[in-house]
């Protein structure tokens, strides 16, 4: 587009907007490339010709979008009225050129300009330090809040550690009195297993409050995996009345068994949710290897996400009619996906479902997800 139609020369007078005009240093930069980057020195405000750039802010291990700047619009101008170093990224989406407006030849345009235009470049000023402020205010609420999840979990792991251990010591004891019962070998199991998963998700709290997730790769296979979560979850899932398909493609893997187990059984959970008592509710879990990667899905026929909540569903904290939800549970499976050098989606549609789709290396010699 003609530079000209810049909302930021709509400020000025025609004698100011050719001033400014004769100066612009025109750049073009490729998708993903930085304008500036938090610190730099302000060299002047930036006019958006063509494509789009986006203002990022980091606070503390998350990166929050704060703002999108398309053709036709104008940024940088903070640093440039207040004389200190650039507070945000700016990066470009796709093909970008835009115009810079020295700083020093900006100042000496304004001096010439009626006031209103000053008051005007501070109203924007004034938005964008709203938006950090709300930013800042979350952050902090953010890590009081895996402040008090760390403190929970640590007094947790500690506390159990004396029940689980007596429950433990009493399967050895039934397997050791009844060695030739195959039922009873077959319970010992089952509650050696939840034993252990019991413990293993409160350290998973633990980590998760950290920033960490430590995996254990193991060879396996598909069909031994979704055998687990079967065993491990249909004497939960039978009373719901939701009918379960779980179908795989035989395939070696490496993973950490016990956090995609997690994965899955925290999706399937959140699907029999959703489902409620709605008559016909089915959930389907999928497993396949194409391309040295591994596909897991879970599929439901209930209600769909509502829209709200979809651009957040993997944020910590955030949680939708869920009676006593912490809106923990999608923020640790990705967490343990992208442990995995994989990635998680999910499609939606109001009245027809949701499916989540998992893809992770098929093994450690396997590439990353892109």
């Amino acid at each position: 587009m003609d530079v000209r139609e810049n909302r930021f020369l709509d400020l000025f007078s025609t004698a100011g907007q050719e001033k400014i005009v004769a100066h612009l240093i025109y750049q073009d930069l490729t998708d993903g490339e930085y304008l500036f980057r938090e610190g730099d020195i302000a060299e002047g405000v930036c006019l958006v010709v063509e494509g789009q750039v986006e203002i990022v802010k980091t606070a503390g291990d998350r990166e929050e979008v704060l703002s999108h700047f398309e053709a036709g619009n104008f940024l940088g101008e903070v640093a440039v009225l207040d004389g200190e170093g650039r507070s945000t990224d700016a990066r470009a989406i796709g093909a970008t050129t835009v115009a810079w407006i020295p700083t020093a030849d900006l100042l000496t345009v304004l001096l010439t300009e009626p006031v209103t235009v000053t008051l005007h470049l501070f109203q924007n000023v004034l938005a964008l330090l709203r938006r950090t402020n709300a930013l800042y205010i979350d952050e902090r609420v953010h890590k009081e809040k895996l402040s008090l999840i760390g403190e929970m979990a640590g007094s947790l792991m500690h506390d159990l550690r004396t029940p689980v251990q007596v429950i433990l010591s009493s399967v050895d004891l039934l397997k050791m009195t009844h060695p030739a019962d195959p039922d009873v070998a077959d319970c010992c199991q089952k509650m050696q297993v939840q034993c252990d998963r019991l413990v293993a998700m409160a350290g998973e709290l633990l980590e998760f409050s950290k920033g960490e997730t430590k995996l254990h790769l193991e060879r396996t296979d598909t069909t031994t995996l979704l055998r687990q979560f079967v065993s491990f979850n249909e004497e939960a899932f039978r009373p719901v009345g939701v009918v379960f398909n779980v179908e795989d493609e035989p395939a070696e893997i490496e993973v950490d068994s016990m956090r995609l187990l997690r994965v899955l059984q925290n999706l399937a959970n959140n699907a029999v949710e959703a489902l409620g008592s709605k008559p016909g509710g089915q959930v389907d879990v999928r497993a396949w290897v194409r391309d040295s990667m591994l596909f897991l899905t879970v599929r439901d026929n209930g209600p769909g996400i509502p829209s709200q909540v979809r651009e957040r569903m993997f944020d910590p904290f955030v949680t939708h009619g869920k009676k006593g939800g912490t809106g923990l549970g999608l923020a640790i499976v990705k967490n343990v996906i992208t442990a995995h050098r994989g990635k998680i989606t999910f499609e939606t549609e109001a009245g027809q479902g949701t499916e989540f789709l998992i893809r992770v290396p098929q093994d450690s010699a396997s590439r990353s997800v892109e």
